[in-house]
């Protein structure tokens, strides 16, 4: 298992550092391609556009012809992007890289579920998850200080070549140790048939709920800054200070989780999770409702946290635990509908005109109305299954 998690954890940490590390050169980049910030802001969804737009793909490619192709074209396509972003002269360039940059990430980012699927057993799969939710959450924080680190030596330009390094380390790793996971066909296993999985109403609870946890994660981290800088008058320094502590929790909570899967369970764990998106969405309303009450907001960002960290991993293993001869496009179809109703959500609440706060409040109260609708559709679902079966 250990030289599993090695390569996961390589393989998934490319999608936060296409995130991450060049926000601190923002300014610069917008500088130098005489862009407005805005314009350089949306290279993030031009990136998530490409892990959207090619994972599908991707999940063909791993399922009919092996997991090492993939892996190592998402890290070849990530290193390429990296440098030709690195190498902008002019907004268009940088777009370009930015969304097979993103190509690349999603790649990797669906084979981190797929690899582990094939290899561990279901039970395993959860824990493996919630460590990879640990080394997910340490990125956010390291990431600004190396791009500080590397903006102090060279210009913004550097951060993109230290991406495709590693990139290139990655899939070195990989190359070496990763032996190929993809199980052998079996007949009827309906390989290749890969969109019958739409049609099947379990899956598709799962995904939901998936879905629903992701959309609550990244709605906190956009809302975040406009809650407490522009509507508790945090600096920059202390919006920085909260969201490392918050990190923190997250990462805690992914690496205890583990423990509590072994004492608790799965089923009982992911009960632990939503309660306490509930108590988060109980405390942020209550901060709402007064007004703005920081004793209240902060542990609801907090429980948001252990919320997500908690559960994520638990409710991908229930997803892909019967996926087996399709995982990769298993895993490609939920990176599609997380990324697709994270954005819409966002958007359309955005142009509503929501305010942050009630945007995440209603953003947890979706979390709960989908984990709800699992527990009391699943069990029915696999009664009339049995039935239909005599």
């Amino acid at each position: 298992m250990g030289i599993f998690l090695l390569c996961s954890f390589l393989m998934i940490i490319l999608y936060p550092v296409g995130i991450d590390l060049y926000l601190v050169a923002v300014p610069q980049i917008a500088q130098t391609l005489q862009a407005s910030e805005a314009q350089i802001h949306t290279a993030f969804s031009i990136y998530l556009f490409g892990m959207a737009a090619t994972v599908l793909l991707g999940g063909i490619i791993a399922d009919r012809h092996g997991r090492r192709w993939v892996v190592q074209g998402g890290a070849l396509i990530f290193v390429i992007a990296s440098l030709v972003a690195a190498n902008a002269t002019g907004i268009s360039q940088f777009y370009l890289g930015r969304f097979w940059q993103g190509a690349g990430a999603g790649a990797l980012y669906i084979m981190t579920f797929t690899v582990l699927r094939d290899v561990l057993s279901q039970a395993r799969l959860a824990v493996a998850l919630s460590m990879i939710n640990g080394v997910i959450c340490v990125i956010p924080v390291l990431a600004p200080v190396l791009g500080y680190l590397i903006l102090s030596r060279f210009d913004w330009r550097g951060i993109f070549v230290a991406m495709a390094l590693v990139a290139a380390f990655s899939g070195l790793v990989n190359l070496l140790l990763l032996k190929e996971t993809r199980p052998a066909r079996q007949p009827g296993s309906g390989s290749a048939r890969p969109f019958a999985l739409l049609r099947s109403p379990r899956f598709m609870l799962l995904s939901l709920l998936t879905s629903a946890s992701v959309t609550a994660i990244l709605v906190y981290v956009s809302v975040s800054p406009l809650i407490l800088m522009r509507e508790f008058g945090f600096t920059t320094e202390q919006y920085s200070t909260v969201m490392m502590v918050m990190a923190g929790v997250s990462m805690s909570t992914s690496f205890l989780t583990p423990l509590l899967l072994r004492w608790l369970g799965k089923q009982r764990v992911l009960a632990l999770s939503h309660l306490a998106y509930l108590l988060a969405a109980c405390l942020l309303l209550g901060s709402w409702q007064l007004g703005g009450d920081i004793p209240l907001l902060l542990p609801g960002f907090a429980l948001v946290c252990i919320g997500f960290s908690c559960g994520f991993g638990v409710a991908m293993g229930e997803a892909l635990a019967e996926c087996q001869h399709q995982a990769a496009f298993a895993s490609a179809l939920l990176c599609i509908m997380q990324i697709s109703l994270s954005g819409l959500y966002i958007w359309l609440l955005g142009q509503l005109g929501v305010a942050p706060s009630l945007m995440l409040i209603s953003a947890l109260l979706l979390t709960l109305l989908s984990y709800l609708a699992v527990k009391g559709l699943l069990p029915w679902l696999a009664l009339r299954e049995a039935r239909s079966r005599g």
